[in-house]
């Protein structure tokens, strides 16, 4: 993991929340150290609709950090059809690598690495550096 915006870093992310605090139920808790709080905001209309999920993990300490991460999704008509979802985290306080290595270690603790999900994280990086390219 090596950026906030990979698929590798929401695929780790939620699975560290999931196992954190299962089916998402609590709306502040504390894991290793972390401090995450979770915000869901929504509005509702007779013709689209929008969810925001916002979770917040805060790192208290000398090297103390924060981190949002935030997840969209749109959806339209009748049928409230799935129309587009976002996901993006920032780092909001504290130095990024701090937050990294925080994040490596949770990783390692959960062992998620198996080899098809590295194999899955080789071809993000790659799809990552030709979306770069087409950037510049």
């Amino acid at each position: 993991m090596k950026s906030f915006a990979r698929p590798s870093f929401f695929r780790l992310f939620d699975l560290l929340a999931g196992q954190t605090n299962p089916g998402l139920k609590r709306s502040q808790w504390t894991h290793d150290g972390v401090q995450f709080e979770r915000e869901r905001h929504s509005v509702m209309g007779p013709k689209h609709g929008l969810a925001i999920e916002i979770l917040t993990l805060e790192r208290p300490g000398r090297h103390g950090w924060s981190l949002m991460v935030t997840k969209e999704y749109w959806w339209a008509g009748e049928e409230s059809k799935a129309l587009k979802s976002l996901r993006w985290a920032r780092p909001v306080a504290g130095r990024r690598a701090d937050i990294l290595s925080w994040l490596r270690v949770q990783e390692a603790k959960i062992g998620h690495q198996s080899p098809s999900k590295r194999d899955d994280e080789a071809v993000d990086d790659e799809k990552d550096a030709i979306l770069e390219k087409g950037r510049t």
